[in-house]
């Protein structure tokens, strides 16, 4: 590890922040104990033909469009659309039906209402196995290993700091992989048991658990579940 550079120095307190905690989040309304909203956490952030599009109109126009998090620009993106389609079954519509779900209730956009989108790890790559020189330089860390490892001890107690701060009323956890990670930045202590259903004709493996009550909020009046899909 080595935070010798500016950028890597910056990383790094921003992520120890607590207050700067939805810098590092993609979007959306994280919500509050009287005003809960569905979360919706990946691993990290990946990269598609729609983040290659961005790079091309320029660093400036695509600082902007993830900045407001548009839903036109979220459906250019796989793991969006996917996601779309389980929030409207959430909601008992036809999972047919996601663009005009994602359209009329535009989940994670800036100023909307009611979900939030957030990953485990902050720094987007074509694959959860990728380190390249970049983000050595922009993180300080050597290897992959040792920036999770360091994340774990850094930005987890912040995550579960904004859970207990806003207290959602479900959290959706995308990549059984990294289950143990899920039930750390939840409280959670018993990992749940998984039950099997299929989303167009793919398996999909959710799990379900409840989790902590929030200091201060009565737990008879409210019930958080944890959900974990194996993937989206």
């Amino acid at each position: 590890m080595a935070f010798g550079s500016p950028a890597a120095s910056a990383f790094r307190r921003r992520v120890e922040d607590e207050t700067r905690f939805l810098e590092t989040c993609e979007g959306g309304d994280q919500g509050s104990p009287d005003r809960r909203s569905i979360w919706l956490l990946g691993i990290e952030p990946g990269w598609s033909l729609a983040d290659q599009a961005l790079d091309e109109v320029g660093l400036r126009k695509k600082a902007e469009a993830l900045h407001h998090y548009g839903i036109e620009m979220q459906l250019q993106w796989p793991y969006n659309r996917n996601a779309f389609k389980f929030l409207a079954a959430l909601k008992g519509r036809p999972v047919e039906t996601y663009r005009e779900f994602a359209r009329t209730v535009r989940p994670f956009e800036r100023g909307s209402l009611g979900y939030f989108k957030a990953n485990l790890f902050p720094e987007p790559f074509n694959n959860t196995g990728e380190w390249t020189n970049e983000a050595v330089e922009k993180t300080g860390f050597v290897s992959k290993a040792a920036y999770q490892t360091w994340l774990r001890e850094a930005r987890f107690p912040v995550f579960r700091a904004w859970i207990e701060k806003c207290y959602p009323k479900l959290v959706i956890g995308t990549g059984l992989t990294h289950l143990a990670d899920f039930l750390a930045i939840t409280g959670t202590v018993e990992s749940p048991s998984p039950r099997f259903f299929e989303v167009n004709g793919h398996p999909k493996t959710p799990s379900y658990r409840d989790f902590g009550h929030s200091a201060g909020c009565d737990p008879t009046a409210f019930e958080r579940r944890l959900a974990f899909i194996e993937q989206l």
